[in-house]
């Protein structure tokens, strides 16, 4: 419902020159309004686990709340931030960054399981989680990755994107990504600072190659949010928080992000 008709010359500058743009305080009004929806229904969805007989190890039902805060912020204005979303781009082009995020998860999940194992660390492999055969863990964890990221990749960012660089904007959602993870931070310095370093590499990794309108942006990093929890659960299972896990995921993030848009910079010339 958010996407536009793609046209084969239609641009983003040209989209927000047909109609007004929304004023500074009517604009982050509406981005208020996302944040703090989402937090509401973050403690509702947290509120709800225990009573939901859903072990929160197969699927953490607060991963929902950035797209409930996208639906309620929607409802509100949407009249005013439809017209902001980037048009659609190529087929071919989705599907070459599938390809780029599908290297990426590949190439991370191996280094993190080698590292993993120089550590002297046993990998867990695929097991059983919260009750549920791997199968299922691995199923229900897209899901699970997409009401995320039709909140983070899908609505926040291109949003930014309408009143700051690309970059800027990627930085900024990563950040608010990361400190919505509140539980990572009450972990000690080390794990905390292993974190925001993590999140903001693949926040870095899924925003670059999340390109085009709402549902090509959400298809491309929901694919890849969810390969990055299954890679990660592969190694380190529940201690994802845990030392060296989180410092091996971090180092692993930021070198696999930066090698693979380093790569599609230097194919794209």
């Amino acid at each position: 419902m958010i996407d536009r008709p793609e046209t084969p010359t239609a641009t983003f500058d040209d989209a927000a020159q047909r109609v007004s743009a929304p004023t500074a305080r009517i604009f982050w009004a509406l981005i208020g309004i996302y944040v703090f929806a989402t937090l509401l229904a973050s403690t509702a969805m947290l509120a709800l686990q225990p009573v939901s007989g859903i072990d929160p190890a197969a699927l953490s039902l607060v991963q929902f709340a950035p797209a409930l805060g996208t639906l309620v912020t929607w409802l509100v204005g949407y009249k005013i931030v439809g017209p902001l979303f980037p048009v659609p781009v190529s087929a071919r082009q989705v599907r070459e960054n599938l390809g780029y995020i599908l290297a990426a998860c590949l190439f991370l999940a191996l280094s993190i399981a080698g590292a993993t194992a120089l550590a002297g660390r046993d990998l867990v492999g695929p097991a059983a989680v919260g009750g549920v055969p791997f199968i299922v863990f691995v199923v229900i964890q897209l899901i699970g990755a997409t009401g995320e990221e039709i909140g983070w990749r899908g609505f926040l960012q291109p949003l930014l994107e309408s009143r700051m660089r690309r970059f800027a904007a990627i930085a900024v959602t990563g950040a608010v990504w990361a400190l919505w993870h509140v539980q990572a931070f009450s972990a000690g310095p080390v794990v905390a600072v292993s974190f925001f370093v993590s999140t903001m590499a693949f926040a870095a990794l899924l925003g670059m190659l999340g390109t085009g309108s709402f549902w090509q942006r959400v298809l491309v990093a929901a694919v890849g949010h969810w390969l990055i929890n299954v890679g990660i659960y592969l190694t380190a299972g529940d201690a994802t928080y845990d030392r060296p896990q989180i410092v091996i995921a971090a180092v692993g993030a930021v070198f696999v992000a930066a090698a693979t848009l380093a790569v599609r910079s230097w194919r794209a010339r």
